[in-house]
Parts: C-alpha cells; sequence; structure tokens
C-alpha cells in the first residue's frame, strides 16, 4: 500500500513539475513559437528626433531583412517603439508601456545618456536584456547592470582619442585649448575625455566652460574664448548647441581646430552652422555612410535601398549604423539560444560574446561576466560641409582606459 501511495504521488509530482515547466516556458515575456517582440525607446519628436528616426529606420531595415530570411530559429521579429522626446521620466514611462503593455523580450534601442541612466532601476528591476549604442557613458556599466550591455567608447575615450591624435597628427602642442560642455551627463563625459587630454599631454588648457541643455545664445561663452586666446576647441554640445558654437566662432573671427564626439557626425550639425561647419573634426567609432569600402556598410546600404523608401532612406545617419550593430547582436544572442528562448538565456549568451564581427561598422565586440562594455577602436573623421559628407582622417585608434 505504501509503494503504490509512493508510485502515485511520484507520478502526481512528476506532471505537477511537467506542467509548471511548461507554463514557465509559455509565459516568457515576449516570445512565441512564432515570434520574439523586441522593444526601442527612443526619441522620434522634437529636435532630437533625427537621433531616434534614424535609429528605428535601421531597426526597420533589419527586421524585414532578418523575417526575409526565415526569422531567428522560426521565430519572426517584431518591433515596438516609444517616443521618449529626449525627457528622462518620459523613458521610464515608455520602457514601462513596452514591458507591461507590448510585452516585449529584450531592448535593441535606448536614448541618450540622461534616458538610459533613468530608465536603469526599472530595467534591472525587470532583468531586461538590453542593448544600448546610441549613447555610452561610463555611468551605464560602472559598476555592471547584469542585463545592459553597452556598444562603442565613451564619450570621455572618444574626446580623449581624438584630441591626442589630433594634437599629434597637426602638431598643436603649443596651442591654446578650451572647452564648451553641456552640465549633465553627457557633458560631464565629454569633460572627462578633454581633461584626461590635456593632463597626459601636458596641453595649455585657457578655459572650461558650462552651459545649460537647450541654450540658444553662445557669445558670452564664446567672447570669453577669444579674450583666453583659445585657439582649439573641445565642442561639447549636442547637434543645435554644436552649430551654433560654430557659428558664434566665426562670428567672432575666431580662427579655431574644432573636436567633437560622434553626435555631430550629422549633415543636419552642417546644415545649421552654414559656412561655419566645414572643416571641424569629429571622433566617432562607426565609418560614414559613404563609406561603401567598409563591407558592412556597403551591405547595410544595400538592404537600406531594399527595404526603404526613399524618403525613409534620408533619415539615416551615423545613429542607423550603430542601431543595426546592437540588433545583429541581438540577433546573434537569441540564435544561440535555439528554441528555448529565455532572458536569462540572452544575458548569458552576450556575456559569452568573442570577436563578434561587424563586417568593419565597428571593431569586434567583446563582453564578459564582469564587463559589460565593448568599447570600439575610435575614428577621426572632418566635416565637408560643402559636399554634405564626412570623410575619414584617421585610421582606428584603438581605445586606452
Amino acid at each position: 500500500m505504501i509503494h503504490k501511495l509512493s508510485r502515485f504521488a511520484a507520478t502526481s509530482l512528476i506532471g505537477l513539475a511537467t506542467a509548471l515547466a511548461a507554463t514557465t516556458a509559455a509565459a516568457e515575456p515576449g516570445v512565441t513559437d512564432s515570434t520574439v517582440i523586441l522593444g526601442s525607446v527612443t526619441p522620434v519628436s522634437g529636435p532630437p528626433s533625427l537621433l531616434g528616426k534614424a535609429h528605428m529606420a535601421a531597426l526597420r531595415v533589419w527586421e524585414q531583412d532578418v523575417n526575409a530570411r526565415g526569422g531567428i530559429n522560426g521565430r519572426k521579429v517584431e518591433i515596438r517603439q516609444d517616443d521618449d522626446g529626449y525627457v528622462p521620466q518620459r523613458a521610464v514611462q515608455g520602457v514601462k508601456r513596452l514591458v507591461e503593455v507590448e510585452g516585449i523580450f529584450g531592448l535593441i534601442g535606448t536614448s541618450g545618456s540622461a534616458m538610459l541612466q533613468a530608465m536603469l532601476p526599472y530595467i534591472n528591476e525587470q532583468h531586461l536584456p538590453t542593448i544600448n549604442g546610441m549613447a555610452v557613458a561610463a555611468a551605464h556599466f560602472t559598476p555592471p547592470n547584469k542585463t545592459v550591455f553597452v556598444i562603442g567608447p565613451t564619450y570621455c575615450q572618444e574626446l580623449s582619442a581624438g584630441m591626442k591624435y589630433l594634437v599629434a597628427a597637426k602638431k598643436l602642442q603649443k596651442e591654446k585649448f578650451a572647452l564648451v560642455y553641456q552640465d549633465d551627463e553627457f557633458g560631464n563625459d565629454v569633460r572627462c575625455g578633454y581633461q584626461k587630454a590635456v593632463k597626459e599631454l601636458g596641453l595649455n588648457s585657457v578655459s572650461e566652460i558650462a552651459f545649460k541643455r537647450g541654450t540658444k545664445d553662445f557669445s558670452a561663452e564664446m567672447l570669453s574664448l577669444k579674450r583666453a586666446g583659445a585657439t582649439f576647441l573641445a565642442s561639447g554640445g549636442v547637434v543645435a548647441e554644436h552649430s551654433m558654437l560654430m557659428k558664434e566662432a566665426a562670428k567672432n573671427q575666431m580662427p579655431m581646430t574644432i573636436l567633437a564626439v560622434h553626435s555631430a557626425h550629422l549633415t543636419p550639425v552642417q546644415a545649421l552652422a552654414g559656412a561655419a561647419g566645414d572643416g571641424y573634426f569629429v571622433a566617432d567609432y562607426v565609418p560614414p555612410l559613404t563609406d561603401l569600402s567598409v563591407p558592412g556598410m556597403a551591405k547595410f546600404i544595400g538592404l537600406a535601398q531594399k527595404y526603404l523608401s526613399a524618403d525613409e532612406q534620408k533619415l539615416l545617419n551615423r545613429y542607423s549604423i550603430t542601431a543595426y550593430v546592437g540588433a545583429l547582436l541581438m540577433e546573434d544572442a537569441i540564435r544561440r539560444c535555439g528554441k528555448a528562448l529565455t532572458r536569462a538565456c540572452v544575458v548569458e549568451k552576450l556575456e559569452t560574446t568573442k570577436n563578434f564581427s561587424t563586417d568593419g561598422l565597428t571593431s569586434p565586440i567583446n563582453f564578459a561576466p564582469n564587463d559589460r562594455h565593448s568599447p570600439s577602436s575610435v575614428l577621426v573623421l572632418r566635416s565637408d560641409a560643402k559636399n554634405s559628407r564626412f570623410e575619414r582622417v584617421s585610421d582606428p585608434i584603438p581605445v586606452v582606459d
């Protein structure tokens, strides 16, 4: 009697365990037998919309391409998007909506530095696999957030590498250096790179000036730099602010070498600056869209021409490339998980990524269990505003912490 009862209990327990396992598998957020749902929180309204629209255009290219290839392990990809307007609180609301209403599996698009920083507590709480390639700041991975993976150098690493290259290549050791920067996470990281280069190279820094986000008038700042005799400007402005700094320098007849980070690698910046936008330098980690000698770029542009309308193709910029790289990285991790797809598996596959090739769009990508940041080599580009393009002036510069 006892023997029969034990067998009955064992059978019941096995059945219960099987049912629970099936329920758990079926309950994995954003995953069905035929689909996997991914999300993006990016600005597609307001002045920063040129970042988010470019990002989303690339994700749509990848979505259509991967589905045309049969999906990932038989599952078609669906992308959901939320517009944060480049406002931290809206970013938090956006990721909550994507998780709780849209039921996404993971994030392959995050907004600016401050926006991702605001989202991190919720991302960590939800164990949400997240890839960030839009705005890279040290606070995003120091200390490491278990499910958040960051592609590309920080602004600090970017600006430092760019300054060191220009000082050596153009023999600028005796110039007078200055920094104008936005007083937030972005600007502070730019300032980190400026101070690092000044210290390591023994440069003469004559001024550091902070400004509030959204500042429209830089006449006082540039007049101050003129009085200080600055001949090299490290710009910590985003898009419009960077353009206005250059226009003010031209207005005050200040011949300067000007260097910015990757947010200035945009033709609208050239257009806003007008004649003043010709000849400035940008430190970035992806090549210009026009550089079809890069195999990955030629492939991406070909896919964009296949899947986007002529008007949609006009939205593409350097943020499209980082979005595409992030999507390829997520695809690789999901594919390596096989049919038994879970968030935990994707995080494990991402953290064991070694030498992931992007065909030249970035340096090979690497992560580790205690390292959620994969910096890429930095390129220095020069603005050719007359032809609405950027040209590469340096070989890849390895990033050194």
